[in-house]
């Protein structure tokens, strides 16, 4: 069993290298997006985020009648 263990660990500190050489680039329309996201009034420190959707079944369906896939 300590063979196993000594595997695991060699396996996760070589993932753990491999990972800290990835770089992930984000382009300023998506940064903006992030930012106009967070500024929201919901996503403020002390808003309420308890809500749920105050829908019923009957309203989804009739929703989701709506949608329209579009073809490729």
């Amino acid at each position: 069993m300590k063979s196993t263990v000594e595997d695991a660990l060699r396996m996760l500190r070589d993932a753990s290298q491999q990972a800290a050489q990835i770089r992930i680039e984000l382009t300023d329309d998506y940064l903006a997006l992030i930012a106009q996201v967070e500024a929201m009034p919901q996503n403020q420190a002390g808003a309420d985020k308890s809500g749920r959707w105050l829908g019923s079944i009957p309203d989804l369906r009739a929703a989701l009648s709506r949608v329209r896939l579009k073809p490729k």
